[in-house]
């Protein structure tokens, strides 16, 4: 509910009917509503907010709003993976100048293995 458009966002309930998919009766079926009460809200230029708002999700405005969220979170959540990708390949080669800076000055400390990558 709250990713739906204001009221004042939504495309005419005329636009987004002749959009949809299906005959009268099919969207009626699919609102759960009489076919007749379907034409007597296309007949006022009208419906209710949950019928409007329903058919606005299987129009194409709507599913193109659905894409549109998924592509930017899908973006998003890679560019986070590439950078924490990036992050663990800094950490791991100074875990590999520390250990070479560790053998070079001492004979080695007993828990080394411990640090040891791959």
């Amino acid at each position: 509910m709250f990713r739906t458009p204001y009221p004042a966002h939504l495309p005419h309930f005329s636009s987004i009917l002749d959009n949809v998919p299906g005959s009268i009766e099919q969207k009626a079926k699919l609102l759960d509503i009489s076919p007749a009460t379907l034409r007597k809200y296309r007949a006022a230029g009208q419906a209710p907010r949950p019928v409007h708002i329903a058919l606005f999700w299987e129009s194409t405005w709507g599913i193109g709003y659905i894409e549109s969220i998924a592509g930017l979170r899908t973006a998003t959540y890679f560019a986070h993976a590439q950078s924490l990708e990036r992050q663990n390949k800094r950490l791991k080669e100074q875990i590999s100048k520390l250990e070479a800076d560790l053998l070079k000055t001492e004979t080695g400390a007993a828990n080394l293995p411990i640090f040891r990558i791959g």
